[in-house]
This record gives structure tokens, C-alpha cells and sequence, in this order.
């Protein structure tokens, strides 16, 4: 089993990853609001303020997406998915995706527990 993570840095890209992520087949999808650890500090901490001046462009909301899999070579599926609606992680900074192996996990509705 397999967690997939997925930051998105343009919220307005959030439609191409469900859609992607449905059409994989991937599992217990949740969508979270995030920030950059710089930008919630110069939203949080006056005292760090001049943080925000220092990132060359702030990002300020985006979106991370998390969801379970048991497919290893899901990150490659996904990206001939979204270079198809023109979207292309290797040639941006638009967000980043990862894959993190999941040894143990209880209760979810979708996936049954093999070990």
C-alpha cells in the first residue's frame, strides 16, 4: 500500500488532479488548504513579515492532496494523464507529487488490510 501525496501550488489545477486521480482509480482521495511554512510565518508572525519580500513569488494558498493506492508506478500513469491536459510537474514549480510506502493502517472503508 502505497500513500500518494500531491502539493499543488495553482489551486485552479485542482479539477485536472481529481479528475486524473478518480480515472487512476485512487483511494480515500482528501483535499487539504496549505500554505508554505514562509508564508504562513509572514501571515502569522509580524516579527517575520519581511519573510514574504524574501520568496520571490509568493504562493499564498494551495492545495495537497492525499489519497491510497497499491499501484507502485502510479506517479508515472499520473503524469501521462495531466501532460495530456497540458500540465507537466518536470517543467514548473507548480507543486510536486511523491509516493510513500504505507506498511500498516486500520480502518479504511475502501481497501481491505492484506497484512
Amino acid at each position: 500500500m502505497n500513500l500518494l501525496i500531491i502539493a499543488i501550488d495553482d489551486p485552479g489545477h485542482l479539477e485536472d488532479f481529481l479528475s486524473a486521480l478518480v480515472e487512476l482509480d485512487v483511494a480515500g482521495l482528501r483535499v487539504l488548504d496549505s500554505f508554505s511554512v514562509m508564508e504562513m510565518l509572514a501571515r502569522e508572525a509580524p516579527i517575520f513579515a519581511g519573510l514574504r519580500q524574501l520568496v520571490t513569488s509568493p504562493k499564498g494558498e494551495s492545495k495537497t492532496i492525499l489519497g491510497l493506492t497499491k499501484d507502485d508506478d502510479i506517479l508515472a500513469r499520473l503524469d501521462r494523464l495531466l501532460r495530456k491536459v497540458g500540465l507537466d510537474f518536470d517543467r514548473s514549480t507548480g507543486g510536486y507529487a511523491l509516493l510513500v510506502p504505507v506498511s500498516q493502517w486500520i480502518g479504511h472503508p475502501d481497501l481491505e488490510n492484506d497484512s
